[in-house]
């Protein structure tokens, strides 16, 4: 029997603490619920199911980031389907003020309501918001970057001839008549005091040598005398488009020469904005390209961008040749376009009487026309090709035509796509291609969005792009638009109905992006869930199985407690050895 080391004592109390760490940790397993309480129940486990917990409570937020994501939509949404409401009365006002039965003072009338539409389409534009965010206004749509644009003061030009040279922006005053011209070298952009009130017996006439620059933004004139109201020289020429522009000839019985834009040797135009042409006089001009009889300047004409409204009354082509004229290649990279000639094409050759006296013949040449992917073209002739040769022996080298292209080409009595009445093609492609073509990068205009951002992911960059067009009256194109004559009700139906299609795409995208978060709620929440429960399958304690190590944990404590005590009363049996 030993009394300095008690070796049963020691063996003992090395059990209980034993048992004692073992009945804390089940006790902690089960009163918290989980069987990973710290790393030191488990480190690898423990770093697992942390992640788990912050992904589960980054998707929390993701699900309601996409919630607040689909009302912000919905906000956008009502408002346009409210914009979307107006533009069939404003139609059917146009509709009925085009009816002669109407006087002035109805048609007056008319417009007054009309007006009232188009002021309450700028004002829940305006006002429509979510959280202070104004979403109709384009702020979060297609932006554009002006590359060279001119700037510095506008400077307003005398009356009378006049000569810029030096760049800048330069204003036609209201009565403004004479020649503008433009001296080499010069980046310009023109603007009209007011827009709303046509000017006359304007010109603007590019330098001598070419490499002309010029930006027109909201012009309004309409001649009347046989001149091309724009006339470019050489080669190098680039014509921009802001805003809503007329250049139009409008004596229905003046014989107009002259194209009403003549593109020189060279003329690239783009831009965002509206250029309408009209020629109502009764020689065979075109709108956009060569003067009658012209065979010396060979034009190429290239258009990028922007939307054209043009109509001829007698032969000349919407875009391209004049009577007796020779055209070299054009071009129709991307715009919107709506053309028409009477016996002119809509792209191409002019028109003639098919076997009428020389004089009336079109004999047009014209070399390769290619239309790409980004275009969208109505078009149509009555003897000539809606897009190609002129009738009355008109010549196309080619015609190629992206088969991503939206044309819709017609023709009374010649081709749709091809030949005028005894006209000719070279070659005709109308499945070209070209995906795999490159845009065209040296384009003035550039586009880029700013669009609102809905994150939805627990990396940085998962997230959806909402883009909302701009729905104000200037974007719809309906700006200046008026019902106070018959004609203006014409020029109406046509605005209202690009402005319909317009707001309705805008409206669908709504709709889709609101289908495309429902999606996305509905995949969070499911990954969500699985998160969940892989989270519990590592960290969440099995009762039953805890309690039983929990009991057992506790009678071993007990028993280790109690061999102590015994262990202990054996050393004390040695004082029976010594009394």
């Amino acid at each position: 029997m030993q009394i300095m080391n008690n070796s049963a004592a020691v063996a003992a109390l090395g059990e209980l603490r034993k048992n004692d760490t073992t009945f804390g940790k089940q006790l902690k397993k089960v009163s918290s619920g989980m069987k990973i309480n710290g790393a030191g129940d488990g480190a690898a486990e423990y770093a697992i199911s942390e992640k788990m917990r912050v992904r589960t409570r980054s998707l929390d937020q993701d699900i309601d980031n996409v919630q607040t994501g689909k009302n912000l939509v919905r906000t956008a949404e009502g408002g346009i389907q409210e914009i979307v409401n107006n533009l069939p009365d404003m139609k059917a006002m146009a509709i009925n003020s085009a009816n002669d039965h109407n006087t002035d003072l109805d048609r007056a009338t008319l417009d007054k309501e009309f007006q009232q539409r188009i002021e309450e389409i700028d004002d829940i534009a305006n006002t429509t918001n979510y959280n202070g965010r104004l979403l109709l206004r384009g702020d979060y749509g297609d932006h554009y970057l002006y590359q060279n644009r001119p700037e510095g003061v506008q400077t307003v030009l005398p009356l009378g001839a006049t000569t810029i040279s030096a760049d800048g922006v330069y204003t036609l005053p209201v009565g403004f008549t004479g020649t503008v011209y433009v001296a080499a070298g010069q980046n310009i952009e023109l603007q009209q005091e007011d827009p709303s009130t046509p000017l006359h017996d304007v010109y603007i006439i590019g330098p001598s040598g070419g490499n002309a620059n010029i930006w027109i933004n909201g012009l309004n004139i309409i001649n009347e005398q046989d001149g091309s109201i724009i006339k470019f020289n050489g080669t190098g020429n680039h014509m921009t488009i802001l805003g809503n522009n007329t250049i139009s000839y409008s004596s229905p019985t003046t014989n107009y020469n002259k194209a009403v834009i003549n593109a020189g040797n060279d003329l690239t135009i783009e831009g965002t904005g509206t250029l309408n042409v009209k020629n109502t006089g009764q020689q065979g001009c075109a709108a956009i390209g060569a003067d009658e009889g012209d065979k010396i300047s060979i034009p190429n004409i290239t258009i990028n961008s922007g939307t054209y409204n043009i109509s001829v009354n007698v032969d000349g082509a919407a875009i391209g040749g004049s009577i007796e004229c020779t055209v070299g290649d054009i071009t129709i990279n991307g715009g919107t376009f709506n053309l028409s000639s009477l016996t002119g094409a809509g792209i191409d050759g002019s028109g003639g009487t098919p076997g009428g006296a020389a004089k009336y013949n079109s004999h047009s040449r014209t070399g390769n026309i290619t239309i790409g992917r980004n275009a969208v073209i109505t078009a149509h002739s009555g003897y000539s090709a809606g897009i190609g040769s002129g009738c009355a022996q008109g010549y196309t080298k080619s015609i190629k035509i992206s088969k991503y292209a939206t044309v819709n080409a017609t023709s009374t009595h010649a081709e749709a796509i091809g030949r005028g009445v005894t006209g000719t093609v070279g070659s005709i492609d109308l499945a070209w291609d070209d995906s795999s073509v490159d845009e065209d990068s040296s384009f003035t205009i550039k586009t880029y969005q700013t669009p609102l951002i809905i994150h939805h992911g627990t990396k940085a960059n998962q997230s959806t792009q909402i883009s909302i067009k701009d729905m104000r009256v200037a974007a719809l194109g309906l700006d200046g638009v008026n019902v106070q004559t018959r004609n203006l009700s014409y020029t109406a139906m046509k605005a209202l109905d690009r402005a319909i299609d317009y707001a309705l795409d805008n409206q669908t995208r709504m709709g889709a992006y609101q289908t495309q978060l429902g999606f996305t709620a509905a995949n969070l929440t499911t990954s969500n869930e699985n998160t969940q429960a892989s989270e519990s399958t590592i960290r969440d304690a099995d009762m039953a199985k805890e309690m039983t190590g929990y009991t057992k944990a506790n009678v071993l404590a007990q028993s280790a407690q109690a061999m102590l005590a015994q262990a202990n009363q054996n050393a004390s049996s040695v004082l029976q050895l010594l009394s």
